[in-house]
């Protein structure tokens, strides 16, 4: 069944429904048929009955009854009739079932009120038969009125074969039909994937024809489209990605080779060649960093999950600040830290945080003149904690907000102070506060000084007593 096609699953399904309603349909109405040819034979014998008891009510005595009886009853073109006393002498009796007679009720019930039953006699499949005991003055008296089903058998019989007959051959014009319309209402499908088929890696650019936005067909259009459209996103990401990364390493690899064949063209003294080794050392170091900045963004995209834990954010931020409080002052900047840091808890991964610290301050120090400042920060409010780096540097025009995050980046009026920015840091602070479920957010002025601000759920310490010791439920769900 796995293995047909939707259509024909469909079909089938389709089909075995209707079977099933075909099937009730027919037994219903059979039976329907059946009891309704019963109440009017029992309707007939009881009318039979009452002609009867007519007859035996206007009788005075036996002989009478008997004349009466005989003239009347004794030939009858439809009906056998019976008339014993106690069941046992024989009062009248139809030509036909002379020899045989009328077999005496068995069903249990009111004889009295009258009894109907089936009962089998030779030369007749099947009889009904009515029964009831009349009471006159001078006998007990079983009348007896039965009538041939075979009439009643033949119209059963006439419509079980229209049902049996009709019912397969509607069952199969139905499952045609139901093919058709499958095929019909899933071609919609077949040119979908035809036009799927024709979408590949270099003609991303296409989309699929949605011709009906409401129906379950146009959701799924959309979809792809919208499918599609990420895949184009992320395919173009790539290529530029590769494009950039390969201008930036082609950049240095280019000064160190231009660089040893210069050197090595002509003898020169042992200090010119001291200040070669030192250049290429540099841009060894820029290539280094740079490959080190290019591994840990493959490995945020390839969702390698940190080892999160609770951990105090004001004391990791204090410890950074003053690690590259040196850094800072021989750039003759002065870095400061606002105090009071609000003390908080946020889980999260140790070292990303630290690498985000690190780059955010150290992209400040590179990107603001001597004699700047820097400010850090930590405040808490709404179960969310806003560390912030802060400069007095060169800042950044509005214009280039949505694409500061992007890896290779750079605005081209903001020269860093030193050589070694490789347009990767914001992009690794981007990806690490997404990794914990925040965000990283950018304000600045040009010429003023700019402001980021990272933004991640946290729980404020229980300084009671407890100390760090209170971690948040909620974060850890």
């Amino acid at each position: 069944m796995s293995r047909l096609s939707i259509r024909w699953r469909l079909t089938l399904w389709y089909g075995a429904v209707l079977a099933a309603v075909l099937a009730v349909f027919s037994v219903s109405v059979y039976l329907l048929m059946s009891r309704l040819l019963e109440s009017k034979a029992d309707d007939d014998l009881n009318h039979q009955m009452v002609v009867m008891e007519e007859q035996i009510s206007q009788s005075d005595d036996e002989s009478t009854l008997r004349v009466r009886l005989a003239q009347q009853f004794a030939k009858h073109p439809v009906y056998e009739m019976q008339v014993t006393e106690n069941g046992d002498n024989t009062w009248l009796r139809s030509e036909r079932i002379v020899q045989i007679g009328l077999p005496r009720s068995t069903t249990e019930g009111d004889i009295a009120e009258g009894v109907f039953e089936d009962i089998s006699l030779p030369g007749q499949k099947r009889v009904r038969m009515f029964s009831k005991a009349i009471r006159r003055p001078y006998a007990s008296l079983l009348v007896q009125v039965a009538r041939s089903s075979e009439q009643n058998d033949k119209h059963l019989g006439e419509l079980r074969g229209v049902l049996l007959f009709t019912g397969p051959v509607l069952l199969a014009c139905v499952l045609g039909c139901g093919y058709l319309l499958a095929r019909k209402a899933l071609a919609p499908v077949d040119r979908l994937a035809a036009e799927a088929d024709k979408i590949t890696a270099t003609r991303l650019n296409r989309r699929l024809e949605v011709l009906n936005h409401d129906d379950e067909l146009g959701r799924l259009t959309r979809t792809l489209n919208g499918m599609i459209a990420r895949l184009e996103r992320s395919f173009g990401e790539i290529q530029r990605f590769t494009a950039d990364a390969a201008h930036e390493l082609r950049t240095p690899l280019a000064a160190l080779r231009n660089e040893a064949e210069v050197t090595l063209r002509l003898d020169r003294d042992p200090q010119f060649y001291r200040n070669t080794l030192e250049n290429m050392l540099e841009e060894i170091g820029h290539l280094t960093v740079m490959s080190e900045s290019l591994l840990f963004l493959c490995r945020e995209d390839a969702e390698n999950k940190p080892t999160f834990a609770d951990l105090r954010l004001d004391e990791l931020t204090r410890s950074v600040t003053d690690h590259m409080r040196i850094v800072a002052s021989a750039d003759q900047l002065e870095l400061d830290l606002d105090e009071p840091l609000i003390p908080c808890i946020v889980h999260g991964d140790r070292e990303r945080l630290r690498r985000l610290l690190f780059n955010l301050i150290d992209n400040a120090v590179k990107y603001t003149p001597a004699e700047g400042r820097i400010r850090v920060g930590l405040d808490y409010r709404n179960g969310l904690a806003r560390l912030y780096v802060e400069d007095t540097g060169i800042g950044i025009a509005p214009e280039h907000f949505p694409h500061i995050f992007d890896r290779f980046y750079r605005v081209d009026s903001a020269r860093p102070r030193h050589s070694t920015a490789t347009g990767l840091g914001l992009a690794i602070c981007h990806s690490i506060a997404l990794a914990h479920g925040g965000d990283l957010e950018i304000a600045s002025q040009p010429g003023r000084g700019t402001r980021f601000t990272l933004v991640v759920p946290a729980s404020p310490v229980d300084l009671s007593g407890q100390g760090a010791t209170t971690a948040t439920a909620s974060l850890k769900a």
